[in-house]
Parts: C-alpha cells; structure tokens; sequence
C-alpha cells in the first residue's frame, strides 16, 4: 500500500471517530431546538445537445496517428462509414460520399472553396493541404446544413489547421514547434515537415513545412506499378490576433509538386504550383457572433507522358487557375430556444486550358496552341437562412432555404490547325452562345429526438442542387486525341462536353438511430443511417453517337442527364472489452458501409463501393497505443457497362501498428496488408500507368483494374516542444 493509500485511509478512520463523538451532543441540539425547514431549490442546467448525425469530426489526435501510415490528405477519410474514395495519384484521391463523388461533394480548406482546374483532376482540393497540417476535419454527410452547402449534392468536408494558441495572460512569449519525419518501405516513401510557432497574449506567428516522395509502388505479387511515383512540398504560414472575443487569421499557403504519377490516367503530372492566401475574421458581440472569410488561390498546372510510359513524341498540356470567394454568416441567438444564421458567399473560378503546339508544321498537334478551355469562368454567388430551434430538452430541429446562382462562360476554343476536322468543329462551336446561366434552390429539414441518455434519433429531408462544372459544358473536340486527354474517372475512355446539361437536384432522406452507454464513461454505442437519394438530371454519361468507337472495352462518351436512385446504410460501432491493471486497457469499434446506385433506365451508376466491413481491436496502457484491423471488402459486381467498368473480387486485408508516446517523443512503427494479399481496389479504376496512347485504339486492351498496394511497414516519428 502506497502512501497516498496510508493517508487516505488515516484521515477517513479520524473523519469517523469526529462523527461518533459529536453524535451524542447534535442528538441533544436537535431535541431542544426547533427544526429549519428550508426552501425547495432548484437546480437548472443545460447540457449541450449532441451534434445532428450528419456530422463527423475527425480530430487532431486521429490524423496525428496515421501521418506516417499515409501521404494522401484524403485517405485520413477512409475510416469514416460511409466515405470512400476514388484513387489515383499518390496524394490526390477524390472523395466519394454515399456514392455522390467529386465536384457533387463541396470541400473547404481553412475556408477555400477551390475546384480542381485539371482537366483530368489531378490537383484536387485536399492535395494542396499536407496532412501535418491539419488540426480537425468535419463531414458533413447527405442532409448538410445550407449554411454549409451550396453547389452540391453529397454533402461537405471541412479541413481546419490547427486554431492559434495564444500565452495566457502575463506570461512570457509561448514558443511551440513540431518536427517529424517517415519511411515506408513500399515505393521507399520519405519526408518530413517542421512546424515553429511564437505567440504572447495577443498575437501568433506560425510556420509549417512538408516535403514527401515516393516511387513506384509494388502489389502483392511483387510487381511495380507504373507512374505511381510522386512528390510534393507545402509550405504555410499564419498571422493571427486575439482580442477579447475577437478573432483575426491571415493565412498563406504555397505548394511545388513536381511530379505525381497516375497510373489510371492517360497523362500524368508534371508540375504543379499553387499559392494561396485568405483572411478569416470572427467575433462575439451583445447581439451574436459573426464569421466571415475572403480569399485568393492561383495554381499552374502541367500535365505530359511521365518516363515510364514510353512516350513517342510528349503531349504538353497547361492549365492555370484562378479561385477567389467570400463568405460572411451571422449568427443571432433570439433566445434559449431559437437560434438564427443568415449568409452570403461568392465562390469565383478561372480556367485557361491551353496545350502547346509540338510541330511547326500543320499535323495532329501543330502548328497553333489548342484551347480546350479559353477563359472559363464560373461565378456562382449563394444567400441561406438557418433557423435552429430547441423545443424541449427532448425535440431539436433545423430548417434551412438557399438560394445560389451560377454564371458559367467560354471564350472561343482553338484547334492545332486549319485543315483538319479539329477546325470545323472549332467553329462550330464559336458560333454557338456560350453563356449558361442557372439558378439552385435548397432546403434542408433536420428532426432531432433525443428521450433519454442512451438513444437519439434524427430524421433529415434535403432538396439539393449542382450546376453543371465547366469540363462538363464546354470541352468541345469529338476528335479522338482530344476526347482521350478529358476525364477524371479512371476508366481510360474519352469525353465530350455538353452545354445542355441541365442542373442535378438531389432529394436525400435519411434516418439515424444511435444507441450509447448512458454513463459518462460512454463504454459502447453504435449508429446506424440508412438513406435513400433520387437525383433529377444526374450527370452522367452516353456512348457519343457520331465518335468512332474503338474495339479495346473502351469509349468516347458524351455527358448526358438521367434520372437515378441511391440508396444504402451506414452502421458504426464501438465497445471498451476490459480493463487489467497490468495489460491495460482493450475495445474495439468497427465501421460498415454499403451504397447502390442506378439510373432510372435500369444502367447501373459508375464507382459504387460495394458492402464493406472493418474491425479493430485497440490497445492502450500507459504512453503505449496499438491495433489490429481487418478490412473486408466484397466483390463488385454492379457495373456500368457504359464506361466499360471492370469487376473486381473481394478480399480481406490485416493491418497491425503500434505507437508509443514518451513525454515530447511520439513513435509509430505499423505493418499494412500484412499478408502482402494481391487486391484490386474497386474505386480505383483502369490501369493503363504502364503505356502511352493517345487515341484509345493505340491503348492496350481494358481488361485489367489497378492492382492494390502490397506490403509495407512503416514508421514515424514525432518531437514536439
């Protein structure tokens, strides 16, 4: 027995002998008085209602955990039941949600609103911020507040570096800093970044760097993967002031990737450059709380045949992009009941996508600068309302109305020459008026029930809209070498724009009953939401009726409205096993997903993640971490033979990792697809890394999917200060 134990012991044994003493002499007291009788006090107090079942936090704790394991900002998504994602370069994988994937999913980095400007999507949102750089993120999925919305239909991701910290009051300077650095030995991935910051009780001042690189990676059967190689440097600073309930951050950012393989495209990336800056204000007043963001992103983007596909002649192919918006919301708690946000934002978007003549002379790329996109613009401008409103400590519910309206224009496109068909195409399409114009309207109806402490129940309705993005209207060459250089779904086929698409509208339902231990220490729960989504004019695409199709299983399509259907279920779980004073402290939680998707005549949707299922048995004692995870993905099966989608069989892979914490040191050693099990993953799509084609009759035929990852160990490590 300790001595904390003696003492305790001690001063219970005194506290009982006081007692006995005294009783004798309170007995006498009492009898000769007369009794006080007291008030009835009540005591009143609000606990803070759970969040609505549309959201999703991943913390910092959790993406601080798989920094070594993954290089991908996206992949720190993949544990989320109902988010999957669509791979291809090694840091650009595209969030799918409940089947709605891409532009139909809105993504926010520290408050930037910026569309990919690729023609094959390559720099994305997510890979422009480096996952040491980041303190939270938030989905919000299907039924999402308009205050969070707008321009889609599958819902938002929000990712936040961490918020300043400023020194208390009176204190000296704070001084904090992070460096780490990590190895995994599939593709002899590398890096490390540096994070330094200087603060008094106003004012913060903060730096982060990042450099990683890989190459090629290899499958479980040993073979390397073609154009899956990368690197990519980011840098980002912070200005910040805090006054009272006043809070202002001025933030830049600046990336330099000079190569990303993809090995599910046609071309691949050969540099990318990126700077971004935004001001975020937000302030407390007598009245509420206003929040309010403007920014400004500029990004240079290059695309050719990377060395391993063996290219006869290169293909350069330049994209430059302009993104800048605004959003202010106010927040206006009427009273304890009712609380109400107004909005505005303005999200602005320039294209210039222009390929550089390779001959001086009239051929199939010389001797003019082809303009696939010449001064694309895209300006959509959004006004919401919220009211929240807490009936009783039982019934809570949100209704929200958006408007938003889009102005989407082209200049005049521009063939390689004038005697080929390039041309007369061309001009066609300079005849025609580019100007499209349209207008969204959203509403979402949130119900919440919570009637005791271990059940809550949520109902959502949401009628939400997308516009048509700018690839989708305007890429105008049918020719076959144009059409092969458009696309972003990893399938290998060719795509023609339309500017008649009209615009998707999505009516979500979805139902959310969540079941938890009702003691603080929340030793189990599970959540299960099964939803349903028909989307008007969904987005898709058709065979192009006046393209000559090649004989390989691949196709020149055009985009297409069709009506569709998705429906499925989201179930998550997890339970504390038990506790031993020696071993520590085991549970587990697990994450199950299944989603299905078709158009109304009957033509299955492309890319739906069939039934998943993963489980981890978690350990912790003391400044130790660890688990062991199994993956089960079942075959797919339902494909869309438009795109000439591959099946894919199921698998099962096994995941082990361990990490110790010891004062300001963190360690993480891990060991991924310990069987090194050869798999293909069913959202990766089509490899063709491994040869060069600039018309889908050169390519080889489509008969093989991405091969998965095989094994790898790796490990990190952590200093802070």
């Amino acid at each position: 027995m300790n001595n904390n134990a003696l003492f305790t012991l001690g001063l219970l044994t005194l506290t009982v002998c006081q007692v006995a003493y005294a009783k004798d002499d309170i007995k006498k007291s009492v009898a000769n008085e007369t009794p006080l009788v007291l008030e009835d006090i009540t005591i009143i107090g609000e606990q803070s209602a759970p969040d609505y079942s549309f959201k999703n936090e991943i913390t910092a704790e959790e993406v601080y955990g798989k920094q070594a394991q993954v290089s991908d900002t996206a992949k720190l998504l993949e544990d989320t039941a109902g988010v999957s994602l669509q791979t291809g370069g090694g840091v650009s994988s595209l969030p799918i949600i409940h089947g709605l994937n891409d532009d139909r999913v809105k993504i926010e980095v520290n408050g930037m609103s910026t569309p990919t400007s690729c023609p094959n999507h390559m720099n994305p949102a997510l890979s422009y911020i480096d996952r040491t750089n980041i303190g939270t993120i938030t989905i919000l999925q299907g039924v999402t507040p308009v205050s969070m919305g707008g321009d889609s239909i599958g819902g938002t991701i929000s990712l936040q570096s961490s918020a300043p910290v400023f020194a208390e009051p009176g204190n000296n300077l704070l001084i904090t800093g992070k460096a780490s650095s990590f190895y995994r030995s599939n593709g002899n991935a590398f890096g490390g970044s540096i994070a330094a910051g200087i603060a008094n009780e106003h004012a913060r001042l903060e730096y982060t760097g990042s450099d990683t690189q890989s190459g090629n990676y290899s499958d479980g059967n040993g073979a390397v993967i073609k154009s899956s190689g990368y690197e990519t440097q980011n840098h980002a600073a912070a200005l910040s002031f805090k006054f009272d309930n006043h809070l202002l951050e001025i933030r830049g950012g600046q990336q330099h990737m000079p190569y990303q393989g993809f090995p599910t495209a046609r071309m691949d990336l050969t540099d990318n450059d990126s700077i971004n800056g935004n001001v975020h204000y937000k302030g407390v007043f007598g009245w509420g709380s206003l929040d309010s963001k403007l920014y400004l992103e500029n990004s240079s983007h290059t695309m050719n045949y990377g060395s391993d596909r063996n290219a006869i002649e290169p293909m350069p192919m330049t994209t430059s992009g302009i993104n800048y918006g605004y959003k202010i919301q106010a927040e206006i708690p009427f009273n304890e009941q009712n609380t109400f946000r107004f909005g505005n934002e303005l999200i602005s978007s320039l294209i210039n996508d222009y390929w550089s003549p390779t001959s001086s002379m009239p051929s199939m790329m010389g001797p003019n600068t082809f303009l696939n996109l010449n001064n694309a613009n895209r300006d959509r401008i959004g006004t919401f309302a919220e009211w929240e409103l807490y009936w009783s400590k039982e019934w809570k519910s949100m209704l929200g109305i958006r408007h938003d309206h889009v102005m989407s224009n082209t200049g005049n496109a521009q063939a390689y020459n004038n005697i080929t068909s390039d041309y007369y195409q061309a001009l066609a399409f300079n005849s025609l008026s580019h100007q499209r114009n349209f207008d969204l309207f959203d509403m979402t109806a949130l119900m919440q029930f919570t009637p005791n402490l271990w059940s809550q129940y949520d109902f959502g309705y949401a009628r939400k809209n997308r516009a048509p993005s700018l690839h989708e209207l305007y890429v105008w060459d049918k020719n076959p070498m144009p059409m092969t250089m458009n696309g972003w779904f990893g399938d290998g086929n060719g795509y023609l724009g339309n500017m008649n698409l009209k615009v998707e509208t999505a009516h979500n339902v979805t139902f959310t009953a969540t079941f938890n231990d009702p003691k603080a220490t929340q030793s189990w729960s599970i959540k299960a939401t099964p939803y349903v989504s028909y989307v008007e004019n969904f987005i898709d695409a058709d065979r192009c009726k006046t393209c000559n199709q090649p004989t390989n299983n691949f196709s020149y399509l055009q985009f297409a409205n069709h009506d569709a259907f998705l429906w499925g279920t989201d179930v998550t779980a997890s339970a504390d096993l038990f506790t031993h004073k020696t071993f520590g402290h085991f549970a587990t939680h697990s994450t199950m997903s299944y989603v299905r998707g078709q158009r109304t005549d009957g033509a299955n949707l492309y890319h739906m993640m069939p039934f998943n299922l993963k489980l981890s048995l978690d350990h912790k004692l003391e400044g130790w971490k660890n688990a062991f995870e199994m993956q089960f993905v079942d075959s797919k099966n339902d494909i869309q033979s438009i795109r000439n989608e591959l099946q894919t069989p199921s698998y099962i892979l096994l995941n082990a990792k361990t990490g110790y914490q010891w004062k300001n040191v963190g360690l993480d050693v891990g060991l991924d697809n310990l069987l090194n099990k050869e798999y293909f993953y069913p959202l990766a799509g089509v490899y063709i890394g491994n040869q060069y084609a600039m018309t889908l009759n050169q390519s080889k035929p489509n008969n093989l999917n991405l091969p998965g990852l095989g094994r790898s160990v790796y490990v990190g490590m952590t200093i802070t200060y």
